[in-house]
């Protein structure tokens, strides 16, 4: 049975309208006005999703190798690090607690912010996704990559053309380079 396009006198939600209305046609807008925060120095990061494959076929097991990075563009708010605690283990120092990234573009989907690839398929067992944010030197230098992890689903919120997504901090680190931190 097809779905009507009013009811009522109102219009239903579907994948057109949405596609087709006006928060859609300004997520460009949103993005020029999000980047000027960027060149301004507002933005003093670089945010990126992760995946990585484990060439021994499980998580964990093997070396770690990077598979892919998608950097977020325009740079979306980091809203806090300093909620971040350190926290003295056997291991290490280790950093616990959760931030929040919002302002992350409306024209990236919810399989994008999830790390569902091109042909629909989630993160595997041999996989690991997290994401990345890179806190920028004023000398040039690479900076310090911190890992956090999904804490929940990712929220759009249409009529601010963002998704914002909650953060777990993750204990494994990638180097300054960009390399997999060694087991």
């Amino acid at each position: 049975m097809p779905i009507d396009d009013k009811v009522d006198g109102f219009d239903v939600s579907s994948a057109e309208l949405l596609r087709d209305s006006l928060c859609r046609e300004l997520v460009p807008v949103a993005d020029e006005l999000r980047n000027l925060k960027t060149v301004l120095g507002a933005r003093p990061y670089r945010v990126r999703i992760v995946r990585t494959r484990w060439l021994g076929r499980k998580r964990g097991v093997g070396p770690e190798v990077v598979a892919h990075v998608l950097e977020l563009l325009p740079t979306p708010h980091v809203v806090d690090l300093a909620s971040l605690q350190e926290t003295v283990t056997e291991v290490g120092v280790v950093e616990t607690g959760q931030t929040v990234i919002d302002e992350i573009s409306g024209r990236y989907s919810e399989d994008h912010l999830l790390g569902v690839d091109a042909e629909g398929n989630p993160v595997s067992s041999s996989e690991s996704l997290y994401y990345e944010i890179e806190i920028l030197r004023p000398d040039g230098r690479e900076g310090q990559r911190k890992r956090f992890q999904l804490a929940s689903a990712p929220n759009y919120v249409a009529t601010s053309m963002m998704w914002i997504v909650t953060l777990d901090a993750a204990v494994d680190r990638r180097t300054r380079r960009g390399e997999p931190s060694p087991p």
